[in-house]
């Protein structure tokens, strides 16, 4: 490691950490979105373009949310590809339970079918792959731009201090006080 004397460990630290949090901001809101995302896709597959009710989707974007949510606060979600994973394959059998509720009385036979089972597991693993390459991409480009940006953007030095306009001093007291009988001073008194 090269020492720099402008930065600190503590700030480096303190980087550090503000990076894993926006890491796992970005896998949080990353497997909400494709938990819905694929949701909708399966089911308007599945049904043949049927039109989303509003409740519907309104109870999808709440579901997305809390799988955002878990990822992002829960560390063994957040750091781990089996935690992703595993969590891509809880949200999209969230949404697919969400989604089947508009689709109850339609007279197609069951909605959990073990194709359909396969393709959102399938499904959850690509998106895994898709979200760990854009974490690995988010890293790198950091990473680059604060090696760069700091050689290429430099803060304006710093102008030495002005000195002050003092012009008069009054010496009225020096000769009062010169002046007078009994000085302002004098001994200690005894105790």
């Amino acid at each position: 490691m090269i020492f720099d004397p402008g930065r600190s460990p503590a700030r480096d630290s303190a980087a550090a950490q503000q990076r894993r949090g926006a890491v796992a901001r970005l896998r949080g809101g990353s497997a909400g979105a494709v938990s819905g995302a694929l949701a909708i896709a399966a089911h308007g597959w599945a049904a043949g373009a049927m039109p989303i009710q509003s409740r519907t989707l309104m109870l999808l974007v709440a579901a997305c949310a809390v799988v955002g949510a878990l990822v992002t606060t829960l560390r063994p979600l957040r750091t781990s590809r089996t935690g992703l994973v595993t969590a891509l394959i809880g949200g999209q059998l969230l949404g697919h339970t969400v989604m089947s509720l508009d689709m109850l009385d339609m007279p197609h036979g069951s909605l959990w079918s073990p194709a359909m089972l396969g393709a959102h597991i399938a499904a959850a693993y690509v998106a895994s792959i898709v979200i760990h390459g854009a974490e690995a991409a988010y890293r790198m480009l950091v990473a680059a731009l604060s090696r760069a940006l700091p050689l290429l953007v430099r803060p304006p030095a710093a102008a030495p201090p002005s000195p002050l306009p003092i012009t008069h001093r009054d010496r009225v007291i020096h000769r009062i006080l010169a002046a007078t009988p009994c000085p302002a001073r004098g001994p200690p008194l005894p105790a």
